[in-house]
């Protein structure tokens, strides 16, 4: 389907390339598990807490935009994918009460384990975006998306408040692994529902492209990644500050693409055109077509285009989106001018 989206466009790349890129992780992972005397011992915690902050502030951002997205053109999948960014960053940032004696004299269980918490959540909400949840059933999670947010934020204010106060069941000295117990099963489903979602991700990139659709791919998979290592490390080895850079990564890696869209296409929608329903990608094609054909319907009158691009901007229009708007209608009444005088008045209407 051809469509106005210009994040929707087609990018190509090798394949195998990033397979071996993201192969690297878990092959220094399996190194360092294989070969205790290389897992290094590094207690940092000024490092571990502003390592943590950054990488839940980057997802707080995305989980903000990726909202704003989702709400002005209400889409379901972009919705979940947000609930997923959300997710990471909220028990993320609990976890960085963990650190001990920077914000808190100490730590307990509740603090140490909110990332695998907090990452199997996201991976709900990431298999739920590859789902029918968005696409045939996307009505259902529109009409639940206030309530799906407030759950999600009053599950880790609780989190936090319980952990805080040191009750039960999260009170307790951390855990030397942050998956125990029942966590383990946790974890290892989170890691496959991560790898389901971004192989169902690949063929939206396949049959779309897209960077931002790419980047969400690789970040699943970098976030598969680091579930697995906090499974498996140990608190304050080199391979516990794995998961972390993992981590960072992915949502870097998905800032990083959703920046180069936006420079590219100077609109917000068509950041995540790659990632959209194709119910809302033909809503926004219509959207489009409507808003050239009445800027060039007033500038044909002799009228000021003003009002009419004011009423886009009232609509939640960017800047640089109501400029390319003016562009084409401008475009489209220069390519009328050229052409009218040669076409039956039929035809030219």
């Amino acid at each position: 389907m051809a469509t106005g989206v210009p994040g929707a466009s087609r990018r190509t790349g090798p394949s195998g390339l990033w397979a071996a890129l993201l192969a690297v992780p878990l092959l220094g992972l399996a190194l360092l598990l294989g070969q205790p005397q290389l897992d290094l011992l590094w207690e940092h915690h000024p490092s571990h807490f502003w390592l943590v902050l950054l990488t839940a502030s980057v997802s707080s951002v995305l989980a903000y935009v990726t909202n704003a997205a989702a709400g002005r053109h209400r889409d379901a999948r972009l919705v979940l994918v947000s609930l997923t960014f959300l997710a990471s960053a909220g028990f993320l940032g609990l976890h960085a009460l963990a650190t001990p004696g920077v914000l808190l004299s100490g730590s307990n269980a509740g603090f140490a384990i909110a990332t695998p918490i907090g990452l199997v959540i996201g991976s709900l909400f990431a298999a739920a975006s590859a789902s029918p949840l968005a696409g045939p059933r996307a009505s259902w999670v529109l009409r639940r998306r206030g309530s799906l947010l407030a759950g999600l934020a009053g599950l880790m204010f609780a989190w936090g408040v319980v952990s805080l106060l040191g009750l039960p069941p999260l009170d307790g000295p951390p855990p030397v692994h942050e998956a125990v117990g029942p966590f383990v099963v946790l974890a290892a489903v989170g890691v496959a529902l991560y790898l389901a979602s971004a192989w169902h991700y690949v063929g939206f990139y396949r049959s779309r492209g897209g960077v931002v659709t790419l980047a969400v791919t690789l970040g699943f998979v970098l976030l598969a990644e680091a579930l697995g290592a906090v499974m498996l490390s140990r608190n304050w080895q080199l391979s516990w500050w794995e998961w972390h850079v993992l981590m960072l990564l992915a949502f870097l890696a998905i800032g990083l693409g959703a920046r180069d869209e936006y420079q590219r296409s100077g609109s917000l929608s068509a950041t995540f055109g790659g990632l959209y329903l194709e119910a809302t990608l033909a809503r926004i094609d219509r959207w489009h077509a409507q808003a050239i054909a009445a800027v060039a319907a007033a500038g044909e009158r002799g009228e000021s285009t003003e009002p009419v691009l004011a009423d886009l901007r009232h609509e939640g229009a960017s800047s640089d989106e109501v400029r390319l708007l003016a562009e084409a209608a401008s475009e489209m009444r220069r390519l009328n001018a050229s052409f009218q005088p040669y076409l039956p008045s039929p035809i030219a209407r």
